[in-house]
């Protein structure tokens, strides 16, 4: 089955697209990703986006306004990477413009049926709730996933250098948020350069620098860490108020200084999340952004040098492409009514089909998932093995 993945990230580097093939096999999902871009957002969008972030002061008009043009934007994108590929569905995380897991509430904005009107195909849209009611925290989920694509190279951990930095214990499947990666990255280099760059591209700005230890040593003071399971976090913690918090630090230091301290706060809190959550673990896999910047991946190698530090590339999984994989294969599990998530990552109080639908030919769909389903029977799962 043909599926797009779609997510845009806490980084805001553009729409994730991943154009693949979903399938049972062997008693499991299956996936294969064929095609994947990144298309950035509109400048002026990219703004908007920036300015509804809480706590922004935004009317309902406006988040109804910027829910569609996001919508616009996603369907534009899975169009442009389908590149006339008929697909049978579209899997939308949309982008989280305001997330509370300990209130167990959640919203992805990024209008589902604007999507439709562009590609033609049924769209699984809003993958959190089902898990925020329940009692979860809405996230991770892509654990699930990781569970699927990795298990076999179990002792291991994977790891999702993103704007926020997210970690699968497997063979246990263990998982959480540890803390920010790209996020304050990102978001200082812009402040730090009027917007002239807008990310530490290959990592030469952390690596001409050096950390400063007393502001590393105050930005660690800081009681998400130590938290208990589950927990999971995101720009609403690590975003502009954060970046405000620490700015007379940071600022006082060369741009490369402190680049190199943003760097260091994102090894430091994943190594020790690693040593806490799987001390037998030998193998940790990376991707995401973060997987391209030699500044965090040498110093996660340097950090944890009696583990095989390695790109999930490696293991044919495209690094960048991860996170929209994942939403293809969750979105095909709603499609084929199977739960999905993890609820002792999550803390919901049971397995739950995820997401929901706005239907384009769903009769067909279902009918053509019902044929494959006789010819590949699978065992329904309700929490990966």
């Amino acid at each position: 089955m043909k599926i797009a993945g779609a997510i845009s990230g806490t980084s805001l580097d553009g729409i994730d697209v991943a154009i693949c093939n979903v399938v049972t096999h062997d008693g499991r999902v299956a996936v294969r990703c064929e095609r994947f871009e990144t298309i950035p957002f509109d400048a002026t969008l990219r703004a908007q986006i920036l300015a509804a972030y809480p706590p922004a002061g935004i009317d309902a008009l406006d988040v109804s306004a910027l829910h569609a043009a996001v919508g616009e934007a996603f369907g534009d994108a899975i169009r442009a990477v389908a590149a006339g590929t008929q697909l049978d569905a579209v899997a939308s995380h949309g982008l989280t413009l305001a997330h509370d897991g300990d209130a167990h509430h959640t919203l992805q904005i990024g209008d589902p049926f604007r999507i439709r009107e562009r590609v033609n195909a049924t769209v699984v849209y809003d993958f959190r709730s089902a898990d925020t009611a329940a009692g979860g925290t809405g996230a991770p989920l892509v654990p699930f996933v990781d569970a699927l694509l990795f298990a076999g190279h179990a002792p291991c951990v994977a790891l999702n250098l993103g704007g926020i930095t997210n970690m699968t214990v497997l063979p246990q499947c263990i998982a959480f948020d540890s803390g920010p990666a790209n996020l304050l990255i990102d978001s200082y280099v812009i402040h730090r350069s009027n917007g002239e760059l807008r990310y530490d591209h290959d990592g030469a700005l952390a690596r001409r620098g050096s950390p400063n230890a007393a502001a590393l040593a105050r930005m660690l003071d800081d009681p998400y860490y130590s938290a208990p399971l589950p927990k999971t976090t995101g720009r609403e913690r690590y975003g502009a108020p954060w970046i405000e918090q620490h700015r007379a630090d940071l600022d006082q230091l060369t741009f490369e200084d402190a680049v190199a301290t943003l760097a260091a706060l994102t090894v430091r809190t994943v190594t020790d999340a690693f040593h806490a959550a799987a001390p037998n673990a030998t193998l940790l896999i990376v991707s995401g952004g973060g997987a391209r910047n030699p500044a965090l991946v040498d110093g996660l190698r340097a950090s944890l040098p009696a583990v095989n530090v390695t790109i999930s590339d490696e293991l044919g999984v495209n690094a960048d492409a991860k996170e929209a994989i994942a939403f293809a294969v969750l979105g095909y599990c709603t499609l084929t009514g199977r739960a999905a998530g993890v609820p002792t990552v999550t803390g919901a109080s049971g397995p739950r089909v995820l997401g929901a639908i706005a239907p384009y030919e769903l009769t067909s769909l279902l009918d053509r998932i019902h044929i494959e389903e006789a010819e590949r029977p699978i065992e329904r799962r309700t929490t990966p093995t």
